[in-house]
């Protein structure tokens, strides 16, 4: 049996998110310069003081251990212990003072994440999930649900456009055969479905900054992510994701993601 992650990483987990909050809330609907990356994504000046807060807090108190981030180089990826951050998830609703970002912090040992947290500025809600500790929601306890069947799964999903055309045409009988599926996801949606209030999520062109808190915390709230091809999750992985509530899906899910 694994031994449970250790509490002073999770309150260090903790101490950085809430780092990252008082920023960004110290920042929102405010005035902030944004420019455009080459992928047509915006970046603004919060994105790249975050991320560089919470690199300068691991410096500071663990100095060992590695870091990957969405803006900056990353530092020692290869270390036992690395941090991954998305500084601002969302950071388009950010720009258009919309309530729908925050800031995902994982944790990697070795090969596997075993650590994630969602913080929603905004809310102030905090979803964490840690290996050997289960999950829970500003402290509360949370737990995937179960699922019939696909045609009783709600799922949400990149919208058109958003992901290159293969990926697109790979998703839709996954999307097609769920109850529903809601397009153009937040932040929310790691938490919802580690809470039981969603069954799936797909998508692709994801980034580990993006998939590592995910993972985490819905594995740890007894939940399943893979890539499309079953493979659970690493920093080799090809950007393809897919989380499930119900790991009974696993299967049926891959079998409609399949190539044409």
């Amino acid at each position: 049996m694994t031994a449970p992650l250790a509490r002073e990483l999770i309150e260090f987990a903790h101490a950085m998110a809430d780092a990252a909050r008082a920023m960004l809330l110290a920042a929102y609907r405010g005035s902030f310069a944004v420019e455009v990356k080459e992928d047509a994504s915006p970046v603004t000046e919060l994105d790249r003081a975050v991320e560089a807060r919470l690199r300068e807090i691991v410096a500071e108190h663990r100095p060992g251990d590695g870091f990957v981030g969405e803006e900056l180089p990353d530092d020692r990826a290869d270390a036992e212990l690395v941090w991954t951050a998305d500084p601002i998830d969302g950071t388009k609703p950010f720009v258009a003072g919309a309530p729908l970002f925050g800031t995902l912090i994982g944790l990697r040992r070795g090969g596997r994440y075993v650590l994630g947290l969602v913080d929603h500025s905004v809310t102030g809600d905090r979803w964490i999930g840690a290996e050997g500790r289960g999950a829970s929601l500003n402290g509360k306890a949370i737990h995937t649900r179960r699922c019939a069947a696909l045609a009783l799964a709600t799922a949400t999903s990149s919208g058109p456009g958003v992901v290159a055309d293969e990926a697109w045409r790979r998703m839709r009988p996954l999307q097609r055969a769920c109850r529903w599926t809601m397009f153009g996801h937040d932040i929310t949606d790691p938490g919802a479905l580690a809470m039981g209030l969603q069954d799936i999520i797909v998508d692709a062109e994801l980034g580990e900054d993006d998939w590592a808190a995910a993972a985490a915390l819905i594995e740890a709230a007894g939940g399943s992510v893979t890539d499309w091809e079953g493979h659970p999750l690493s920093p080799a992985s090809d950007g393809t994701f897919l989380a499930l509530g119900d790991r009974a899906l696993l299967m049926p899910c891959l079998d409609l993601l399949r190539p044409f």
